[in-house]
């Protein structure tokens, strides 16, 4: 089983604009999804709080996890449980997601690692999911992004 999987996206913004669209409920809505997903987004932020994100893809679904860290324009990290994977809600159930943003001149490199995937499936989801999202994370920044 793999239990790792990383990436990166370098983005043409500070880290706080990065930031903005990383952990504004708004902004997150227009890049986890399509707005027929009808996507609604519960958190406070705060470490050892929920993290819940529900809507409906095929089926309704809830994704729920827990603020691991927030340390603004740093680090962002929470656990990650999705109902659609059947399994049961047990702590070896959720895989970790870790953000770190890194300032690089006039740039923000953004990095995701997603650790402890329950099954072979969850990690390719993951994986695909994730891969397509950074650059979307990416544009969505650009594209806001007001020097």
């Amino acid at each position: 089983m793999i239990h790792l999987f990383s990436d990166q996206v370098t983005i043409a913004a500070a880290p706080v604009d990065v930031w903005r669209v990383l952990t504004d409920t708004t902004a997150m809505k227009n890049w986890m999804g399509e707005p027929d997903m009808q996507l609604e987004i519960t958190t406070t932020w705060e470490v050892n709080t929920p993290f819940i994100i529900r809507g409906f893809h095929h089926v309704r679904f809830e994704n729920k996890g827990v603020i691991v860290a927030y340390e603004a324009q740093k680090r962002l990290s929470y656990s990650h449980f999705s109902s659609v994977s059947r399994l049961p809600d047990l702590p070896e159930n959720y895989s970790l997601l870790d953000f770190r943003l890194t300032p690089a001149a006039d740039q923000t490199i953004l990095q995701l690692r997603i650790d402890n995937f329950p099954t072979e499936t969850i990690f390719k989801h993951l994986q695909f999911y994730w891969r397509t999202t950074l650059v979307k994370i990416k544009q969505a920044t650009e594209g806001n992004h007001h020097p």
